[in-house]
């Protein structure tokens, strides 16, 4: 199986989930428990959680100093757009684990 392929060629279509996918979560905590999510873990793309800052500037960039706070034209009590290339798949929020920036999914689109 390739990086771009969504099932391996030699796979039967009998034996794959897509048949017994439901709507909705009703009985679903976590996304790992539902039936497609060995199909859907495989898929790589690249998501995209952006915050506008219409007048920043490469040399704003490189500037940039420790410790240093941008203002943002987005008000802070709104989650982020999450896409996927032009396709918005949800809501999120940034939060700090560890030391790294992460990206919490709030709500689906």
């Amino acid at each position: 199986m390739t990086d771009t392929e969504l099932i391996p060629r030699d796979a039967e279509l009998s034996t794959l989930p897509v048949g017994s996918v439901r709507t909705g979560t009703l009985g679903m905590s976590r996304i790992e428990e539902h039936v497609a999510w060995p199909l859907m873990a495989r898929l790589a793309v690249r998501l995209e959680a952006g915050i506008p800052l219409p007048r920043f500037k490469v040399r704003d960039l490189l500037r940039l100093e420790i410790d240093q706070v941008l203002e943002s034209e987005s008000p802070d009590s709104e989650d982020v757009p999450l896409k996927v290339g032009q396709v918005q798949l949800g809501w999120s929020e940034f939060e700090v684990v560890e030391q790294q920036l992460a990206v919490r999914l709030t709500r689906l689109a």
